[in-house]
């Protein structure tokens, strides 16, 4: 085989990974645009569950996309009156798997969450006297998560709804990860740099929603080629409904904060983005929003929301 011909083979594998790699750190060409052209209408997966899932004061509250080992899977993380968890789907079996407790009382509410390869990020919060936080990374590509146990912690705590931890996104940048969590209702947005291998966090930027933004119950972070962006979920008019911000440009964090867009969803078989909602970037680099019901029951429902 001549030179010129592996040449060109190393090229097109060195291109392939780099564009499965933009599904897994959450990177699409253009966001606008992508944002802009994902479907209303869903696909409609109904996931047969023999999971005991503990949902008294508690309900569903983060979805995420994940392909583990070969095989997709859904995480869904969820609150209840005595403990915070994840609920694990294989969307190969279209059945549920497994039940992984997190946190037991007084942080018993796991809030919206986003996967960034290989970690998962996950605020989990005493969600009634709602002083403290835990916003934790955990390796779901190795035993981490089914361990509950955190490659770094962000311990929060001061006045009532200021430091809990509702919606958390994650991004992977060229150092570390950048980091969002926002508190009660999403009235506050943190963003942090972590490295979680090398134990470092760093507060970049608080900032104060404006009053005309929505209480989302996710907030996912994105980016394409100039600028990184957020997705904030929520219901409005009972309506599914999602607003695309800019955060900031690429490169150096100069926070923008506008809200450019918002887009409606027409959610089927009792899917609510009140509840469990997130984002996923395929490996070929296409944009999908996941959502399911708010309360775990034998059949749960999830509507997939994709871009052609």
């Amino acid at each position: 085989m001549n030179t010129l011909v592996l040449f060109f083979r190393f090229f097109l594998m060195a291109n392939l990974f780099l564009y499965s790699m933009l599904g897994l750190g959450q990177q699409v060409e253009d966001v606008p645009q992508a944002f802009d052209a994902l479907s209303s209408e869903p696909e409609v997966i109904l996931i047969n569950n023999k999971v005991k899932v503990p949902h008294r004061q508690g309900h569903f509250q983060g979805v995420q996309h994940i392909n583990k080992n070969g095989t997709e899977k859904i995480l869904i993380s969820g609150s209840s009156r005595s403990q915070a968890y994840v609920l694990q789907i294989d969307l190969t079996t279209l059945k549920s798997e497994t039940l992984i407790p997190l946190m037991k009382d007084p942080y018993r509410h796991a809030g919206g969450i986003q996967v960034s390869e290989p970690y998962l990020i996950v605020g989990i919060e005493d969600n009634i006297i709602k002083t403290t936080s835990k916003v934790c990374l955990y390796n779901y590509q190795g035993n981490e998560l089914h361990k509950a146990q955190s490659s770094i912690t962000l311990n929060r705590e001061g006045e009532a709804k200021r430091h809990t931890a509702g919606a958390t996104g994650l991004l992977a940048m060229e150092e570390g990860y950048l980091a969002v969590v926002a508190n009660w209702d999403s009235r506050n947005w943190d963003f942090y740099h972590i490295e979680p291998e090398k134990g470092k966090q760093e507060l970049l930027y608080s900032f104060e929603a404006p009053q005309d933004w929505g209480s989302y119950q996710s907030i996912n972070l994105i980016k394409d080629a100039s600028a990184i962006y957020a997705i904030g979920f929520y219901k409005k008019d009972m309506i599914g409904t999602a607003d695309l911000i800019l955060v900031s440009k690429l490169g150096y964090f100069e926070p923008i904060l506008e809200k450019i867009r918002t887009k409606t969803f027409n959610c089927n078989n009792g899917v609510d983005f009140n509840s469990a909602v997130g984002l996923q970037v395929d490996n070929k680099g296409k944009l999908h929003i996941w959502g399911t019901q708010a309360d775990p029951a034998k059949e749960i429902a999830i509507n997939k929301f994709s871009q052609p």
